[in-house]
Formats: C-alpha cells, sequence, structure tokens
C-alpha cells in the first residue's frame, strides 16, 4: 500500500509568497482610497467657501482613512489566520509529518521549527502594533518557552532514535509545536491592522 501524495516538507516557501501577495494587495488597496480621498477632498473645497472646505474636507477625509484603516486591519488580522492555518496544514500533510523513518522526520521537524522561529522573531519586531502591549508580551513570553521546550524535544528525538521512547518523543514535539502554532495565531491576532 503505498502512501497518499504529499506536499514536499520543505516547500513552505508559497506561505511565503502569498503573505507578501496579501500585503502587496492590502498596500494597493490603501493607496488607491488614500488617492481617492483626497481627490474627492480637494473637489468639495472647490465648492465651499475657503474655511467651510478645509473643514468639511477634514472631516470627510478623516472619517474615511478611519474607515479604511479599520478595513485593512481586518484584512490583514484575516490573512494572518490564513497563512496560520495553511502553515499547520502543510506540516500536518507533509511527509516528514506522516513518515516512520526517524532521520525524514527529525529534518522536516527542524526546518519546522526553523520556519516557527523566525515567526517568533518576526512578531518580537511588531511589539508598537500590539493592541495590548502586556498582554502581547505575555504570549511572546510563552512562545520563547515552547521554543526552547521544542529545541529540547527535537534534541531528544534524536538520542531516542530507535528505541522505545521515540514515540512518545515524538508525540510531546508534535504536541509542542501544535502550541506553538497556536500561540503564534494568538499573537497575530492581537496585533493592530
Amino acid at each position: 500500500m503505498r502512501a497518499p501524495a504529499v506536499a514536499h516538507p520543505f516547500l513552505f516557501v508559497g506561505i511565503a509568497n502569498e503573505k507578501e501577495q496579501i500585503m502587496r494587495t492590502i498596500t494597493r488597496t490603501t493607496t488607491v482610497i488614500v488617492v481617492l480621498l483626497t481627490i474627492s477632498a480637494l473637489s468639495a473645497i472647490a465648492q465651499e467657501s475657503t474655511g467651510e472646505q478645509i473643514k468639511h474636507g477634514a472631516q470627510k477625509a478623516g472619517e474615511k482613512v478611519k474607515e479604511a484603516a479599520k478595513t485593512v486591519g481586518e484584512k490583514t488580522k484575516e490573512a494572518a489566520e490564513t497563512v496560520a492555518e495553511k502553515t499547520k496544514e502543510l506540516w500536518r500533510d507533509s511527509k516528514a509529518y506522516a513518515t516512520s523513518d526517524s532521520k525524514v522526520y527529525r529534518k522536516g521537524a527542524k526546518q519546522k521549527l526553523n520556519d516557527l522561529k523566525s515567526e517568533i522573531t518576526e512578531l518580537k519586531g511588531r511589539k508598537s502594533e500590539a493592541a495590548d502591549p502586556q498582554a502581547f508580551e505575555s504570549q511572546l513570553d510563552a512562545l520563547s518557552q515552547q521554543q526552547a521546550t521544542a529545541e529540547n524535544q527535537l534534541a531528544k528525538l534524536k538520542k531516542t532514535a530507535g528505541t522505545q521512547d521515540y514515540a512518545e518523543a515524538r508525540k510531546q514535539f508534535d504536541k509542542t509545536i501544535g502550541e506553538m502554532e497556536d500561540g503564534i495565531a494568538q499573537a497575530r491576532k492581537q496585533l493592530r491592522g
């Protein structure tokens, strides 16, 4: 019986490209909205007295910018959640995750852990964007502790390869990786736009 075809364990590049494409789309949309708001504000100014024009145009532009920022923030959160789910699915569907070969599994597991480390590092650089900085900092601390645990578990996987303890070590590592993925998703939800 052959195992079904699965995604290559190390091709997480598509997620980065998807993330970049989403961010480009959001940036373009924001730019178009700002340009349209500016044009509408200028046309309104041309029709009213100078003082009223400025006041009215500024109010309208301010409202529209707030609406646009709220929309962009919501779309960014949705995109981050989608990326997190796709990353999780790729790991679960990867050949490394499904294999019984301990070397292949460890190689894929190490790559997955490195990917999660990169995401944690990226989140640490975005502390100023957190809606609740104290809660965000706590989330990052928990992620750092989970990362250290996962690194120890990965080392244990190598030591226990070929022994009875290997299955339990692998189960614990998978559980920690799942918790890290959930923690990263929660941290991303705490970011403002």
